[in-house]
């Protein structure tokens, strides 16, 4: 099999990108939001799936889109324990600073999802939990957007001509691989044809 040309491999480097920009997931996450904290099973039995699937395909959007709040999961929760999304809001009697947002001991450095179990909560923050046992992806961000009041980005004119775009691309490639496999087809034919010919004229002459 062929390897994939350069154009095909910045095809599928743009679909990945599109993927993780566009989706379940893209939200923006208000300003009181200072951590999302994300606990399960290592196992999916138990009610434990749609929480994986969350982490999977969700949580990466909205790290994509707020890169300024961690995101820490914890997957070793005991497989009969609940399954819970934890959302440490700023306390609304934080302390401010003139010029900048609600300062709280969670301010974040690192912008990547993070594998670890975060801290107890500080004094500024107040903690409301999701249970996500026996609930779907699309069931748990929903939730999540309902408590935290977060904004669905819907894909812009840009993200839909793109779109558009890969899917004709994907679509000419396939008819391309389609033909490319007949072609190769008809000559490995020929060539067999061809070599029949002549073990037929060597065994005449024989």
């Amino acid at each position: 099999m062929p390897s994939p040309s350069l154009s095909q491999r910045m095809r599928t480097l743009q679909t990945k990108l599109l993927e993780i920009r566009v989706g379940s997931g893209a939200i923006t996450l208000p300003k009181d939001i200072k951590r999302i904290h994300l606990r399960f099973a290592p196992k999916l039995n138990g009610g434990h799936m749609g929480p994986r699937k969350f982490w999977q395909h969700e949580l990466i959007r909205m790290k994509y889109h707020n890169p300024a709040v961690p995101m820490t999961i914890d997957r070793t929760a005991p497989q009969t324990e609940a399954a819970t999304l934890s959302v440490h809001f700023t306390s609304p009697d934080a302390p401010q600073t003139s010029g900048s947002e609600t300062s709280s001991p969670a301010a974040v450095t690192s912008t990547s999802i993070e594998h670890n179990i975060p801290s107890a909560a500080a004094p500024t923050e107040r903690v409301e939990t999701i249970n996500m046992t026996h609930s779907t992806n699309s069931e748990i961000l929903d939730a999540l957007i309902r408590l935290t009041k977060a904004e669905v980005l819907e894909p812009t004119a840009e993200d839909r001509e793109e779109m558009r775009e890969l899917a004709e691309a994907r679509m000419r490639s396939a008819k391309d691989a389609k033909l490319s496999a007949e072609v190769r087809a008809r000559q490995k034919r020929e060539r067999e044809l061809l070599d029949q010919a002549r073990g037929e004229v060597a065994n005449l002459t024989a």
